[in-house]
């Protein structure tokens, strides 16, 4: 055959060359570089990842002769010889065609004997994980005190079938699967070689096909390259694949997420006519949703991530944590129950309406998601908040014009502004010099969030449970112009992600009716601060309750007549609600 495939035409013959796998290249190379070889090594890892290649590289070094180091020549009889496959003293053998007893005999008396022309016999048992456990313990004696001129290199795909005696006498490496983007940049090395012209589209398919394997990747390629003849398109790598590319996939999604019916049927109508591998298909589809939960906690992560990024921020943007998750959940029940199905499409088509069915028509969400660009609560709501938190309001007294209404939802919402100012000005006098037509926002904070208030501002905040729990552990140290300074212990800090952060900012701008910085500082558990103070409350309720049953005279009665106790632990205060 004059033609050779990609996967062996372009097989690593040096340790530079081989992708993906930097910890083991770097390990081995400074082994040979100082001469410290061992007796015997497990290279594990799934297909495609450079098993073979690195035990060949590594037969090479040994033997170059050139001297033993981590860069073989490749032009001496025996460098030429190994990547041909026809060295003598480089021994490859199918462990699981040669898995007996006398097989393993008969390797192992082999091994007495000196190379024929080389400094170390090498021998590469493939696939070892299924040799029978008689094999296995054949070899413990030979792999823990080999002659010196003998190395073993044992390549697995699971190595965990291998005997824990048989690990310990070996140098273990895992290799890893390798990125898309690291599949992605070698496809193009080697296409741009090879005079192939492609689009990135269709790089990044092949790419995501291979699942971390090159091996796959480059077969996949090779499938291409006869199919398009000679010129790989998006279109036509998704045609062969059976599948769709992430553009289609974004579409299926913004339907779904934009609760429109009448696009995604019409989507998936389309899709009915195209030779499309549902399962691939729906694997497309939560391999993105779960890109869209990565956007959401930390977006900078879409960087290493061969993806259309402004698309999934977008998308996830218009979502909840909550509402994404719920979506990955039905599309992995649906994988698992699609060939329960009448057919494998109409399985895939339900799991899409069902999504649908479970998204909000309407996703208010802006002021949770983006920065406020104008006030959300109205001058006389945040007058009454003020009005509910401002410590001076239970000493001074009220007028009949300053009793709460009883039914403010119901008023218009162009209520003047004038009535709640006059409202916060009788309450505190004091301030009607600093409450002038053109107010500042830094002066809102100071007059409504201070080390006095913190607490019942806290309460009066819309925050999530996951943010409200950390953000109890805030205390209230100053205001600096539009930006609030909390302080926070550090292990709590530690936690307080970017998202919580942001959440707690916008939740404390929208109550403010008027944008404003947090600035969160690293300091010692307060006394001031909301938990501290709950703790409190509940260790206070909590006492009383201890206090009120022991001295209850029926109890004392029945601890003197049955001689027994009280245990504290057991008493718990009744809920004051």
């Amino acid at each position: 055959m004059s033609y050779q495939v990609l996967a062996r035409k372009w097989r690593p013959t040096d340790f530079s060359e081989v992708v993906g796998q930097e910890h083991v290249v770097k390990a081995l190379s400074n082994a040979l570089d100082q001469n410290k070889i061992h007796q015997a090594y497990v290279l594990s890892g799934t297909r495609g990842v450079g098993k073979t290649t690195i035990a060949r590289i590594l037969s090479k070094s040994l033997n170059c002769e050139k001297g033993l180091d981590s860069k073989p020549c490749h032009e001496c009889p025996t460098c030429i010889s190994i990547s041909e496959g026809s060295f003598m003293d480089f021994q490859e053998i199918d462990a699981a065609s040669s898995r007996g007893v006398d097989d393993t005999k008969q390797l192992l008396e082999t091994v007495m004997y000196m190379p024929s022309s080389s400094r170390y016999k090498v021998y590469l048992l493939d696939e070892v994980h299924m040799l029978s456990p008689q094999s296995f313990n054949m070899l413990l004696k030979t792999l823990e005190e080999p002659p010196e001129h003998v190395s073993f290199i044992l390549a697995t795909t699971l190595p965990e079938k291998i005997p824990a005696t048989v690990l310990s006498r070996c140098l273990q490496f895992n290799l890893k699967n390798l990125t898309p983007t690291q599949l992605n940049e070698r496809i193009k090395i080697i296409l741009k070689e090879e005079g192939i012209s492609f689009d990135d589209g269709s790089i990044s398919q092949i790419a995501r096909a291979g699942r971390g394997s090159l091996r796959d990747c480059l077969t996949i390629t090779d499938q291409a390259i006869a199919y398009c003849n000679g010129e790989l398109t998006d279109a036509g790598i998704s045609e062969m694949l059976g599948t769709l590319s992430f553009d289609h996939v974004n579409e299926l999604l913004t339907s779904v997420i934009s609760n429109d019916a009448k696009a995604l049927l019409l989507q998936l109508r389309s899709i009915s006519q195209l030779s499309v591998d549902y399962m691939r298909l729906m694997d497309l589809i939560l391999e993105t949703i779960q890109h869209l939960a990565v956007a959401q906690i930390s977006p900078e992560s879409l960087l290493d991530i061969d993806v259309k990024k402004e698309e999934i921020i977008l998308l996830s943007n218009q979502l909840t944590v909550d509402e994404v998750q719920i979506l990955y959940q039905i599309g992995l029940l649906a994988k698992r129950d699609m060939d329960l199905a009448p057919d494998i499409a109409s399985g895939f088509e339900m799991a899409l309406l069902r999504m649908l069915a479970f998204v909000p028509k309407e996703h208010n969400k802006e002021g949770f998601k983006k920065k406020l660009s104008t006030p959300i609560v109205e001058d006389n709501q945040q007058e009454e908040n003020l009005s509910n938190i401002n410590p001076i309001q239970d000493s001074a007294p009220r007028s009949k014009e300053q009793e709460p209404i009883e039914e403010p939802i119901e008023e218009p919402v162009e209520e003047p502004v004038e009535e709640p100012v006059e409202e916060a000005a009788i309450i505190n006098t004091e301030l009607d010099s600093v409450r002038t037509a053109d107010e500042t926002a830094a002066s809102k904070v100071k007059f409504l969030i201070d080390d006095s208030n913190w607490n019942d501002t806290f309460k009066l905040l819309d925050l999530d449970l996951g943010t409200k729990q950390l953000a109890s552990h805030c205390s209230f140290v100053r205001t600096d112009d539009s930006i609030i300074y909390l302080s926070m212990p550090e292990e709590k800090l530690e936690l307080f992600s970017g998202k919580h952060r942001q959440r707690l900012q916008e939740s404390i701008s929208i109550f403010l009716g008027h944008e404003c910085n947090v600035f969160f500082e690293s300091g010692e558990d307060s006394n001031e601060s909301p938990n501290t103070i709950k703790a409190a409350e509940k260790d206070k309720i909590r006492l009383e309750a201890e206090n009120a049953i022991k001295e209850d005279p029926n109890v004392k009665i029945l601890l003197d007549s049955l001689d027994g106790k009280i245990i504290d632990s057991s008493i718990e205060p009744r809920d004051s609600k």
